[in-house]
């Protein structure tokens, strides 16, 4: 019969440190909808019209194409394209937990940057990515904020709450990133 010991303090403590430095490292501060604004080079409401995934530097990528419907801050084509790390190669499926998916059809207000390939990425991927749904008896559209499924963690209260933006009017949210751009005389911020 095998003798079986108990791991030694030494070790239970390292892993215990281990897990609370990684636990750490996961932590996000939500950003708000200015700093959001602010670090994005493009906001645009537009709609999502296919995608692909293809390998890219040992990793899956996805590249989803959209139509620009609206652009509320900066330049872009009519037609553009986004980089989300994750996807199906093959038999292969590549995932990366808050990446957000796309469908084909679907009406979203992204907040866009340019990567160092020249692509453009989603800031802060799921804040920066907004669904628009379009009530059919209205036509009022409103927007959730991807990242309104995750519940965030508040270390000065010590407890988790709701994140993102959920059902918003489309037109606050767009009066809102308009606003974050103007400075005190009502010009645009230089970027």
């Amino acid at each position: 019969m095998r003798d079986i010991r108990p791991p030694s303090p030494f070790i239970i403590f390292a892993l215990t440190l281990c897990t609370a430095i990684t636990l750490r490292a996961t932590t996000l501060a939500q950003l708000s909808l200015e700093q959001l604004t602010s670090a994005a080079t493009v906001v645009v409401r537009g709609k999502c019209t296919g995608a692909e995934s293809l390998w890219r530097d040992g990793e899956i990528w996805t590249v989803t194409s959209f139509s620009a419907e609206d652009v509320w801050k900066g330049n872009l084509p009519q037609e553009f394209k986004i980089w989300t790390i994750g996807g199906r190669v093959g038999p292969i499926t590549s995932y990366v937990p808050g990446t957000p998916k796309f469908i084909p059809g679907e009406e979203f207000v992204l907040f866009l940057e340019r990567t160092s390939y020249g692509t453009l990425s989603i800031t802060a991927w799921g804040e920066g990515t907004f669904l628009v749904r379009r009530n059919p008896f209205t036509g009022e559209s409103r927007v959730t904020q991807a990242s309104a499924s995750m519940r965030i963690f508040d270390p000065i209260t010590g407890k988790f709450h709701d994140a993102g933006f959920r059902n918003w009017p489309l037109g606050r949210l767009k009066s809102r990133v308009i606003a974050a751009e103007l400075d005190e005389t009502g010009h645009r911020r230089k970027q």
